[in-house]
């Protein structure tokens, strides 16, 4: 099932924007227009079923490294709530970017949405203003190669970084009377999506079976000292009000004790991982990540070494 994940890059010229925007919004824009029966793989769903597709904001290569290109308001907390002081930032398009798209092949073909993207120009009117946006190029990834590359690098290096590319709404998976949102990014938050799609798109979700692995993820990683100093919360326009979401990264260190201790019991970490990390480079952790929210990067971490701050 791994074959059908595909994760597509695509890079566009936008111009005509200026206001407050959380740029995902315009990114399904531009795919329904290009291939409207996506359409209704956005819309919302009722029950447990997760939705197999995921896309993310623009991103913008600048001198200081990539941008993801959203409004945010700055906030500070008080007593009971955070007060934003100020305007939300203001975005204009008028550049090169580029998003991503990550799908399972259930829905639709990722071979028909590339040939409707592939001569994509079009100009239409986009939150009151006349948007214009043109492909310019369409690169297919593989996810499942990518993660076995940053797993076996990882396991070298008894550790991984997890970079949350685009603002994460992050949710506590053992709390099951309610959506319950979490700012804290332990491995059991940030990896029960990619564990529960995992068990869907394969047919062996069972709920003893799911936290079963979600006890396995949270005793084979842990957190480093440095992971209140990495992440941060951005209070992010997605709608009129601001949303707290997390952004930054985390570094993990793996528990090489426990990982004897599974692979003694019959357990093939690497190919686990690989499988639960493929569906978070492709799908995304936490919840939004059709409307743009939780897109992650995944990078081994350098032997002997744990960044402590932003970049």
């Amino acid at each position: 099932m791994l074959n059908k994940l595909v994760l597509v890059r695509v890079d566009v010229g936008v111009s005509g924007f200026y206001g407050y925007l959380y740029t995902s919004k315009l990114v399904k824009t531009i795919l329904v227009r290009a291939y409207p029966p996506l359409e209704e793989h956005f819309k919302p769903v009722r029950g447990s079923i997760p939705k197999l597709i995921h896309i993310t904001p623009l991103y913008e290569n600048t001198s200081r490294g990539v941008k993801c290109i959203y409004s945010y308001a700055n906030c500070r907390p008080s007593a009971w709530m955070a007060k934003c002081t100020g305007p939300p930032r203001i975005i204009e398009l008028n550049s090169n970017y580029y998003f991503y798209l990550g799908l399972h092949e259930s829905l639709v073909k990722h071979s028909d949405i590339v040939s409707a993207l592939v001569n994509y120009n079009e100009c239409f009117e986009f939150i009151k203003q006349r948007v214009c946006v043109e492909t310019m190029g369409i690169e297919v990834l593989n996810p499942h190669h990518i993660a076995e590359k940053i797993v076996e690098e990882a396991l070298k290096n008894k550790g991984v970084k997890i970079i949350f590319s685009s603002p994460t709404l992050l949710r506590d998976p053992l709390k099951t009377m309610r959506k319950h949102k979490t700012l804290l990014p332990t491995p059991i938050n940030v990896f029960a999506t990619p564990i529960y799609l995992q068990l869907h798109t394969t047919g062996t979700y069972r709920k003893a079976v799911f936290r079963r692995q979600l006890l396995r993820i949270h005793r084979l990683f842990n957190e480093t000292y440095s992971i209140l100093n990495t992440v941060r919360v951005k209070w992010v326009y997605y709608t009129d009000k601001p949303i707290p979401a997390l952004a930054g990264f985390a570094n993990y260190r793996i528990d090489e004790n426990y990982m004897k201790q599974l692979e003694t019991h019959g357990v093939d970490v690497k190919k686990w991982l690989i499988e639960i990390f493929t569906h978070a480079i492709t799908l995304g952790v936490g919840t939004g990540r059709a409307t743009g929210f939780g897109h992650i990067e995944i990078k081994p971490l350098q032997a002997g070494k744990v960044e402590s701050r932003l970049d």
